[in-house]
């Protein structure tokens, strides 16, 4: 009997979360690019939005869409295997000798040289301060990236591609509006 009011009850919220709309994000990025180094530390290299996105319906439609911008910064860690995030302490030197990308056949855009920190996020003026455009996002295209660095002595040099994906996900619109 309780499961069925439990039940009941669930039910008529959603309903009202429905009625009051639902907004849905669309998140474009280049895939990640992971590389493990050793027993202890992991190369990242990422994408986010340059900006916030862009509403694609009227404002207090029903259905909401928003799309994140056509632009993206890159964001490069060397962290710890075993943690998510914060502070990598298994770091003793490091020199990012140099990081860069480029499209197609484009010739490479060099974004770091003789970088001595293991994190650098573009566009954020505490690590990136020569304040670099952002990259553009081609919907089926790919980045090509090419880092080499030295970690506690040792170098290393990876190349790759990271294809440019796309996610999306729905909230009700109410949840949106209160900023959770």
């Amino acid at each position: 009997m309780q499961w069925m009011t439990a039940a009941r009850n669930t039910f008529v919220v959603l309903i009202v979360l429905l009625l009051w709309g639902c907004t849905q994000f669309n998140q474009r990025e280049y895939e990640p690019f992971v590389r493990d180094l050793d027993d202890l530390n992991q190369l990242e290299i990422s994408t986010y939005a340059a900006d916030f996105p862009d509403r694609l319906t009227e404002k207090g439609a029903v259905f909401e869409k928003y799309e994140t911008a056509g632009e993206l910064y890159f964001q490069v860690n060397i962290r710890d295997r075993k943690k998510s995030m914060g502070p990598n302490t298994n770091v003793e030197s490091i020199v990012i000798h140099s990081f860069s990308y480029r499209f197609d056949d484009e010739p490479p855009s060099v974004l770091l040289s003789d970088y001595d920190y293991n994190f650098w996020m573009q566009g954020n003026p505490r690590y990136d301060k020569q304040d670099l455009p952002p990259i553009p996002y081609r919907p089926d295209g790919k980045v090509s990236i090419e880092i080499r660095f030295t970690l506690n002595g040792k170098t290393f040099e990876f190349e790759g591609d990271m294809p440019a994906t796309e996610s999306s996900s729905t909230w009700p619109t109410f949840v949106v509006n209160q900023g959770v």
